[in-house]
């Protein structure tokens, strides 16, 4: 089912995520907009910084389904987004070979991708998860940041970089399942961004990628469940690419320069698929939100027409 909406162009104060935190920290997650030349249609997405060259993400941001011909993928740093801010353009992106989804979207494999960039950003990248969440971990806070929109129909979906703490509800297959019984969640713009650890009172490691949420009381985003892959599931094809992420069982700066050689490429599948589900800030006078609901599970990339 496809909601399409058509509103003028503003920019209004961001309001907060859904019952969460803006925020100027956590440098390492940053913006995706990924784009058609004209950049009259927009894709918004949240990546996370894991060595100087490359941005780890979820491999649905990173397709073309629809072939609407997204050749542009720009990476944002900063707090709160504008028209005039400075990004930098990726050079490659590509995803897990074994990436898939199925025909009825219910059913998401290896939903992990990467972002190279040819400028080295100064900051250090966020250290990778190697230990398996467990049934154990059932209640544990993780902290989830994120680019998405702040409410259900709230259309600032990469505005505003904010973060929420949810408690993990579950495990399903390759996912850790996050749900917030007081109202905190995921929304349009979030995929691929980092769910971490939280170590005292600071953040931890790198421990999943956002990659959809099920609405089970059918709302857009408030009260819904994150689904998110774990990193530790996919640490060896990460490091096979990024030779200088870092991992939590050998956390140092010393494992060598980026392998720029690993087959990268624009990937462009026919069988992938990629939900839109919010608006998001583009460049052309208007914004045109098509809200993609399928069968109650959603991949939350914000899209701008």
């Amino acid at each position: 089912m496809l909601l399409t909406i058509l509103l003028a162009l503003a920019d209004p104060p961001p309001p907060p995520i859904v019952n969460g935190t803006a925020t100027d920290n956590y440098p390492q997650a940053v913006m995706l907009r990924h784009a058609t030349a004209d950049w009259r249609t927009v894709y918004i997405c949240t990546g996370t910084l894991i060595a100087p060259h490359w941005v780890l993400t979820a491999a649905h941001c990173l397709t073309d389904p629809e072939h609407e011909g997204l050749t542009e993928l720009h990476v944002y740093m900063g707090t709160v987004w504008s028209s005039d801010a400075s990004e930098q353009a990726a050079d490659d992106w590509f995803t897990n070979p074994d990436y898939s989804v199925s025909p009825d979207g219910l059913t998401i494999v290896a939903d992990v991708g990467l972002v190279h960039v040819p400028e080295a950003y100064s900051i250090d990248g966020n250290v990778l998860n190697a230990t398996p969440i467990t049934d154990a971990d059932v209640g544990t806070d993780f902290r989830y940041v994120g680019w998405g929109s702040s409410d259900d129909y709230a259309y600032d979906a990469g505005y505003v970089k904010r973060y929420a703490d949810i408690p993990l509800y579950g495990l399903e297959g390759e996912f850790i399942l996050g749900y917030d019984p007081a109202g905190s969640a995921t929304c349009g713009g979030d995929s691929g961004g980092p769910v971490f650890a939280i170590d005292g009172g600071g953040i931890g490691a790198l421990v999943a990628v956002h990659s959809f949420g099920r609405d089970d009381d059918g709302t857009l985003c408030a009260g819904s469940t994150s689904g998110d892959t774990r990193v530790d599931l996919y640490l060896d094809w990460i490091i096979s690419e990024v030779t200088d992420a870092r991992t939590t069982a050998d956390a140092t700066d010393d494992t060598g320069a980026v392998d720029d050689t690993g087959g990268a490429h624009h990937q462009t599948s026919d069988t992938e698929a990629k939900g839109g589900c919010a608006t998001v800030p583009g460049d052309s006078g208007t914004l045109l939100a098509v809200l993609g609901l399928v069968l109650g599970v959603r991949r939350r990339v914000g899209r701008v027409s």
